[in-house]
């Protein structure tokens, strides 16, 4: 079974670096037969020695074949040791994960540029814990200046945790975006205003007569309106909508308690 997950690993890796199935299971015949000729492998592989040629030479754009020294009619093929495969791997990551920084700064100057227009409304309903970490996680990247937050603040971290409120501060932080926080009252909305000052926050208490437990945030061209009791998130993106929920926003803002 062991050896079964490491074989399965190795070829996964194989796949996430670009090479087709073909390919793979080319790298994977030859890593099990050690050296071999041609006519082997094409054996194992059910395929004709001319295709195997065309899968080498797509494995050689790769760096993960060779030749013995022999004379070129006798010499024998096998592929480099599965430990390449792995240093590509990690040079493959560490350029996407630059890539991917790249593209998280340039992020809000690129939805500044996009224009909806008369295009459709999204909508799009995520249900569970995760798929609410993962947008919540989503906004400090799409947002550049300001996010707005309205509702109950006390029944989002008691439902997300502080550990991952705590963690996305620091990535907003880092960002140098503010954020307004109109929260009904509570422990929690208390604790959140005695750091407003060192987390770039400026919360301000709600007063409504039957406090709520759900919340909205706005932020880049998006709102999202969470309830933890189901618990889902619905995100809307639109840009006229936004703009609306934006001024209501402001409304009650300038009307609370500062």
């Amino acid at each position: 079974m062991k050896k079964n997950e490491t074989y399965q690993s190795l070829y996964t890796s194989l796949k996430e670096l670009g090479l087709g199935d073909m390919e793979a299971d080319l790298y994977m015949v030859s890593l099990k037969l050690g050296p071999s000729r041609i006519s082997d492998i094409a054996k194992h592989l059910g395929i004709s020695r001319p295709n195997v040629y065309k899968v080498i030479r797509s494995l050689e754009k790769h760096a993960l074949v060779r030749y013995s020294e022999k004379d070129k009619y006798s010499r024998s093929f096998m592929v480099e040791p599965p430990s390449l495969v792995l240093e590509a791997l990690r040079k493959r990551k560490s350029r996407l994960s630059k890539i991917d920084e790249g593209l998280v700064l340039e992020m809000p100057d690129l939805l500044a540029t996009y224009h909806q227009g008369e295009g459709s409304t999204k909508i799009k309903v995520l249900k569970g814990k995760e798929q609410y970490i993962k947008i919540f996680n989503q906004s400090v990247e799409e947002e550049d200046k300001e996010i707005q937050f309205c509702g109950s603040s006390g029944d989002f971290i008691d439902f997300i945790s502080w550990d991952v409120e705590n963690d996305w501060i620091k990535k907003r932080l880092k960002r140098n975006i503010s954020i307004k926080v109109l929260t009904v009252p509570g422990v929690i909305p208390d604790n959140l205003k005695s750091r407003d000052d060192r987390e770039k926050r400026e919360t301000r208490i709600l007063q409504v007569a039957n406090p709520f437990r759900s919340s909205f945030m706005l932020y880049a061209n998006k709102m999202i309106i969470w309830q933890p009791e189901a618990p889902l998130a619905v995100l809307v993106e639109d840009i006229y909508i936004v703009r609306m929920m934006r001024e209501l926003f402001d409304v009650l803002w300038i009307g609370s308690e500062p």
